[in-house]
């Protein structure tokens, strides 16, 4: 979930941008991310996201790696923190990567350098963003729905936007991201 070279507008890139936000795990949407939770937030942080997937995404079904790198920096509640994540997933294409995207465990240092693990368990395309929804399962707010929404703004690669019909790659994507704990 790292470099990225150029910046495509997300009109031509909706099907591999919205794959590659949510494969980082990583990009949040700004404050208006959800407000489904009951209970009081935690955490409402925004930031950015870098992935990196090798070897490169193609139109065909292959076995990765994702490394992701994510920022959560400026935190209207709760303390800024960072991550970096890196996991294998099975037949994964830039046409379906959001839907095949198995859970994952993500642990945030916080700037205390206490620790959040959450377990991202679901994963919703948004068209050009991804929204992943998890619980804290370990650390500091265990117990609390995880909200973390991304958007993949710059993707590179061999001819990018033609990744879906098979004359291009997908090699890294990065963006914006949100993320919100929320008490239940």
């Amino acid at each position: 979930m790292n470099t990225v070279w150029s910046r495509f507008p997300l009109s031509r890139l909706a099907g591999p941008a919205g794959a590659v936000a949510l494969v980082g795990g990583l990009v949040l949407v700004p404050a208006s991310a959800p407000a489904h939770a009951q209970g009081v937030v935690d955490v409402q942080c925004e930031g950015t996201f870098t992935s990196e997937f090798t070897p490169a995404l193609t139109d065909q079904p292959q076995n990765i790696s994702i490394s992701n790198q994510n920022s959560y920096a400026t935190c209207v509640t709760g303390l800024p923190g960072a991550s970096t994540v890196t996991n294998s997933e099975t037949g994964e294409s830039c046409v379906n990567l959001l839907h095949v995207l198995t859970p994952f465990d993500e642990t945030i240092t916080w700037s205390d350098q206490s620790t959040s693990t959450v377990r991202w368990t679901s994963v919703e395309d948004t068209g050009g963003a991804g929204t992943f929804t998890g619980t804290v399962t370990a650390g500091r707010y265990t117990g609390d729905t995880a909200v973390k929404v991304s958007e993949a703004v710059d993707i590179t690669g061999t001819d990018p936007e033609l990744c879906p019909i098979g004359d291009g790659t997908i090699s890294s994507a990065s963006g914006p991201i949100t993320l919100t704990f929320t008490s239940v």
